[in-house]
C-alpha cells in the first residue's frame, strides 16, 4: 500500500472511531512548534495503543521511544489511577516537550521519563512491566526486544 492510501485509510479511521480531543491536539502543536520530526503515530494508532493497554489490564508500561509523548499520553490514560508509565528518550530536548505535554494533560505524576540512550537506561530497570512499546530507532529494535521480554510479566 502506497503512502498516500495508507494516510486515506488512517484518516477515515480516525474520523470514524476518534472524538476531538484538545489535550493531545495541543500535544502534537507543542510538537511541532518545537521542531520535533513528524514521527508520532497516527491518531488511530494512539486509539489502538490505548485499547491493548486497557484490554492487557496493564498498570505498567514500558516505551522505548518518547518523542514529544503523543504516544505516552494515549498509553498513560489507559492506566489506573496508580498505574506507571515509563519511557525513555536519548534526546534531552525531546524529553522536556514530552514532560511540558505530560504536564499539560495532566499525566506527569504516573510517568516517568527516562533521559539517555534507551541501551544504557533499559538494563538498570526492574519488572515487571504488563505492556511495551518500542518506537525508537529500528536498528536496536532487537536489543530493545531482548530487554523488554526480561521485564515483561510472565504470562498468566
Amino acid at each position: 500500500m502506497d503512502a498516500r492510501t495508507w494516510q486515506s485509510v488512517d484518516q477515515y479511521f480516525a474520523g470514524q472511531l476518534l472524538r476531538p480531543d484538545p489535550v493531545l491536539d495541543a500535544a502534537q502543536e507543542a510538537n511541532e512548534r518545537a521542531g520535533l520530526p513528524p514521527i508520532d503515530v497516527s491518531p488511530a494508532q494512539g486509539k489502538l495503543l490505548h485499547l491493548l493497554a486497557r484490554t492487557a489490564g496493564a498498570r505498567r508500561i514500558l516505551e522505548v521511544g518518547t518523542l514529544g509523548g503523543y504516544s505516552t499520553i494515549w498509553l498513560a490514560r489507559a492506566l489506573p489511577s496508580d498505574g506507571q508509565l515509563v519511557t525513555c528518550e536519548i534526546n534531552p530536548a525531546h524529553a522536556e516537550v514530552a514532560r511540558a505535554n505530560l504536564a499539560r494533560a495532566g499525566l506527569d505524576g504516573r510517568v516517568d521519563v527516562r533521559v539517555g540512550p534507551a541501551l544504557d537506561t533499559l538494563p538498570t530497570l526492574d519488572g515487571p512491566f504488563d505492556l511495551a512499546f518500542i518506537d525508537a530507532d529500528k536498528q536496536s529494535n532487537a536489543e530493545y526486544f531482548r530487554h523488554a521480554l526480561r521485564l515483561s510479566r510472565p504470562a498468566r
